[in-house]
């Protein structure tokens, strides 16, 4: 779908990060924005700032969006204010961090409500509107984590709990794709990697995750400016792409763990040995140097793999 001036996009989590980045890059082109968060603040001060600079309407919207109510309010309100909705973006998300048999029940499922619930209930009450239009486009916001299981690593959103939400998310984001085809309405799921947001800020910790403190994300495959992201975003909008990958390495890493599943659970689990452990400081480097190894065989393999799609 082409993105043109006038048309209306609702974006969550508008308040910072990805969310703010994406609902920029709309509203450079010339597309009215509805933002939507809890921080009603945040979102006052980005709605002057795109009405100031792009000369766009904006909707301020405080939601939650663990909360159902709130999230058709949200969609009707933005009907009843535009008079239309073109494009959804479900980006609010929400972190965890812990192991699988030290998860917290009522964490988890607040997690699920945001992370899962939150874009279900926002498609199923857009979806109609989009549909009586003659379409739209609906963009489900994962993570790489969608398509790679990873065990907790002692940092934000490396956790069954987080990765469980985002293949959740998109096994949603996929089915939907192919049941609203027939109604014109186009679903994109966007799979970024490490993302340079606040998302380090706020989290969910597991009881004994509060043991240890939360490090901050690093990685072998970097930190991607939020603006990237939302830029990217639009263009897969634009070109009606199905999965949206940010970087190469993003893909390659995806590529790598399905190719040869063994060996990366393995680098992993070294990995994973290496941060949570309290061992001595050469021991703690060994471990890293060969999970480090093992994840950098599995990128190769992705490498290896996509080189002949890219020739043939």
């Amino acid at each position: 779908m082409k993105v043109r001036p006038e048309q209306v996009a609702i974006v969550t989590g508008a308040s910072a990060g990805i969310g703010a980045a994406t609902a920029a890059a709309l509203a450079r082109r010339g597309v009215h924005v509805a933002l939507a968060a809890r921080r009603a603040e945040r979102l006052e001060t980005l709605a002057a700032s795109l009405q100031e600079r792009w000369s766009v309407r904006t909707l301020v919207l405080p939601t939650d969006m663990a909360q159902r109510s709130q999230i058709e309010r949200m969609v009707q309100a933005t009907l009843a204010h535009f008079g239309r909705i073109d494009i959804l973006i479900n980006n609010a998300g929400l972190g965890l961090q812990g192991d699988v048999t030290q998860l917290d029940e009522t964490q988890l499922r607040y997690l699920f409500d945001v992370n899962v619930f939150g874009p279900l209930f926002a498609i199923q009450s857009v979806a109609p509107i989009m549909a009586e239009q003659g379409g739209g486009v609906i963009v489900n916001v994962s993570s790489i984590l969608g398509k790679i299981a990873v065990p907790s690593l002692g940092m934000v959103g490396a956790s069954a709990g987080y990765t469980a939400s985002k293949f959740a998310l998109g096994a949603f984001s996929t089915a939907a794709r192919m049941e609203l085809a027939a109604q014109k309405v186009h679903v994109i799921t966007v799979l970024p990697g490490i993302t340079a947001t606040e998302f380090d800020e706020s989290f969910l910790l597991s009881q004994t995750a509060r043991a240890r403190p939360a490090r901050r994300r690093v990685g072998l495959l970097g930190r991607t400016p939020a603006t990237r992201v939302g830029e990217r975003i639009v263009e897969a909008i634009e070109r009606e792409e199905r999965e949206v990958y940010i970087t190469g390495k993003d893909r390659l890493a995806v590529l790598g763990a399905t190719a040869l599943p063994g060996l990366w659970e393995w680098g992993l689990m070294r990995l994973r040995w290496w941060r949570m452990a309290d061992k001595a400081r050469w021991l703690r480097m060994g471990a890293l140097i060969l999970s480090t190894g093992t994840v950098g065989i599995a990128l190769a393999v992705g490498v290896a793999k996509r080189i002949p799609r890219r020739l043939a």
